[in-house]
């Protein structure tokens, strides 16, 4: 793992970079932005080994100087960044500002029975005598213990919220199901996801080769099933990339 950002300490912030066949290392935050992906010469800060290349070859993610802040930034990687905050673990969807404490991670290696390792880069404001390798996580796909996401049975044609201990049955029409069938595959063929899924590909999964059907027609259908989930406060189950597509969280499935 190597970095091209200032060795200097005692200025801004500082990120501990961790991962699997790595060295742990301090990394000085410096300058207006400061860029993560695999390749050494690509980016400010390279994340390695990784012979799965599940990075993002140049700007995986991104941290951003704010005035005296700190942001992340996922740069529409296809597997995700995500944060760890306490106890919660949430994918990044759009530019978020970080606290001493935060883990940003990055997913290193997927074996053939799905267990998740991941890079780790530990946040700390400079000066902070808890700047040591954060601990290791299991698996970002729960998000937290009592963190919400769906669940669909595809041979009932049912489509469930889990909210910790409860479940919801959510009430859809025929494209819905389609669509949320097309999303919810496309998570389990990378290991649980949350799958960008493009706009195109999305309206062939509901309308096939009929014509006329439009993108105003498709945002009418995620927005719906998000007014479907929403008094479960669980809308944002479904991410929006401007002008690229969608995800969806679903349950792990192991």
């Amino acid at each position: 793992m190597e970095s091209r950002s200032s060795p200097e300490h005692g200025r801004g912030a500082e990120v501990v970079v961790s991962g699997p066949g790595t060295t742990t290392r301090v990394v000085q935050l410096s300058g207006e932005r400061v860029t993560i992906g695999r390749l050494p010469e690509m980016n400010d800060i390279a994340l390695g080994p990784d012979p799965q290349q599940l990075v993002t070859r140049a700007s995986h993610l991104a941290f951003e100087r704010d005035g005296g802040r700190w942001l992340v930034q996922d740069g529409g990687s296809i597997n995700g960044t995500f944060i760890r905050r306490g106890s919660v673990v949430r994918r990044v969807a759009e530019r978020t500002q970080l606290h001493n404490g935060d883990v940003v991670c990055v997913l290193a290696e997927l074996s053939a029975t799905g267990e998740r390792r991941y890079f780790e880069l530990a946040f700390h404001t400079a000066g902070d005598s808890k700047a040591t390798r954060a601990v290791p996580i299991e698996d970002l796909s729960v998000r937290s213990e009592a963190a919400q996401c769906l669940s669909y049975e595809p041979d009932e044609a049912r489509l469930v919220l889990v909210s910790g201990s409860e479940r919801h049955e959510i009430h859809v029409r025929a494209q819905a199901h389609l669509l949320v069938r097309h999303m919810v595959e496309r998570n389990d063929a990378i290991g649980g996801g949350p799958a960008l899924c493009a706009h195109d590909e999305l309206m062939r999964a509901i309308w096939g080769d009929e014509p006329m059907h439009t993108r105003s027609e498709l945002a009418k259908l995620v927005w719906e099933l998000r007014k479907q989930l929403e008094p479960w406060g669980a809308g944002d189950l479904i991410e929006s990339e401007r002008r690229r597509g969608y995800r969806l969280h679903t349950c792990p499935t192991r």
